[in-house]
């Protein structure tokens, strides 16, 4: 008998036995594909609100997420709409494979505009100083709040290697009361440094700076 000459039961139980497999994998592509177009193009993603580059400071994931989601509530912010992204870089520095894959990714965050500022300890500060990443805290802060941070010993005066003028560069994280919470560059000298970005994330950025910066 042909499948031709099969009634409509015999014929879905002749599919079914043969073809199974095939159903499946259909089925199992039609559902990753719906759920990537919906990810993708339709889900709502969070924007960026500030992001700020953790560079050789381990952090776990409970932390990220626990530091993230204090900082977002001191904001005010809703994190279905904007949120704060924290991004920790560490690795051991005899990894050569691992130490080049976390600078490729640190610098495509970086030129992406996905990074507004950066915490790093005093080594990596004059590292990212020099390949002219940071931008002068004068271009950010108030008169008033420079001088507060100058008179208690804070700020990190460089020479900015595209004018070669000496400009603060960056704040020492000494005195945030954050990252003492989370145990964070408290072993060595660290400091914090708003890289060039767009004007879009200037506010917010400053914002975000204040609510690590208070002591």
């Amino acid at each position: 008998m042909t499948f031709k000459e099969l009634d409509g039961k015999a014929k879905l139980e002749h599919i079914w036995i043969y073809y199974k497999l095939r159903i499946f994998m259909i089925c199992f592509l039609i559902i990753a594909g719906i759920s990537i177009i919906y990810t993708v193009f339709i889900k709502p993603h969070p924007g960026n609100y500030c992001g700020i580059a953790m560079y050789g400071q381990f952090l776990s994931m409970a932390d990220d997420d626990a530091i993230t989601d204090e900082i977002n509530t001191r904001l005010a912010l809703d994190p279905k709409k904007d949120t704060v992204e924290v991004e920790s870089f560490f690795t051991d520095d005899a990894d050569v494979m691992v130490e080049a894959q976390l600078n490729q990714k640190f610098n495509t965050y970086l030129y992406a505009s996905q990074f507004h500022m950066i915490m790093a300890d005093k080594e990596y500060t004059d590292t990212f100083i020099a390949s002219g990443y940071y931008e002068s805290m004068t271009d950010y802060l108030t008169e008033e709040e420079i001088k507060a941070f100058d008179e208690k010993g804070l700020l990190y005066y460089a020479y900015d290697p595209e004018t070669g003028t000496e400009k603060p560069l960056a704040v020492k994280l000494s005195n945030s009361a954050l990252l003492k919470k989370y145990g964070l560059y408290q072993d060595k000298e660290s400091f914090v440094g708003f890289v060039i970005m767009p004007e879009e994330f200037k506010e917010s950025t400053v914002k975000t700076f204040d609510i690590i910066m208070a002591e």
